[in-house]
């Protein structure tokens, strides 16, 4: 739980630090998976990266539309569907706010030393790598409530 209050007190420092910005967070994710894929990317192809429902970057995609930082083109290959391209004040936003969550990610790790960090990233590593492997339900499965000796 430590570090998933931890992630969340870095992510409410970086949304109040780049609210200047007026986007959400899911803005300004967005637009940084359209500025690093280098190409248009379909509304599907955004929502799976930002592990949201395409339902949800409908909205997300209206709102950045109407401020001028991403355009919807019909898809060359297959006129059915739209691609979303990142306009040029799209990548302008996100040459100013990829640098300020960089520095202020530095800074939250500032009281680690190098060697401290390498460990962090390693460890974090090794844990993400292993929740793709565990199985939620046979874990749970296996819990007795509280009070309830556990089967052996």
């Amino acid at each position: 739980m430590a570090l998933a209050h931890t992630g969340d007190r870095l992510l409410a420092l970086i949304d109040q630090a780049l609210r200047h910005h007026r986007l959400s967070r899911a803005g300004r994710e967005a637009l940084a998976v359209l500025d690093g894929a280098g190409q248009p990317l379909s509304p599907t192809a955004i929502a799976e990266r930002l592990i949201v429902t395409t339902a949800s970057i409908t909205s997300l995609l209206d709102t950045l539309e109407r401020r001028g930082l991403v355009e919807r083109r019909p898809d060359p290959t297959d006129r059915r569907r739209l691609l979303i391209v990142i306009t040029q004040d799209g990548k302008a936003i996100v040459d100013q706010f990829l640098p300020e969550v960089v520095a202020l990610q530095t800074a939250a790790l500032a009281t680690l030393t190098e060697p401290q960090r390498r460990q962090l990233v390693e460890l974090l590593t090794t844990v993400g790598a292993s929740l793709t492997t565990l199985d939620a339900d046979e874990v749970i499965r296996e819990v007795a409530p509280r009070g309830v000796p556990r089967r052996v």
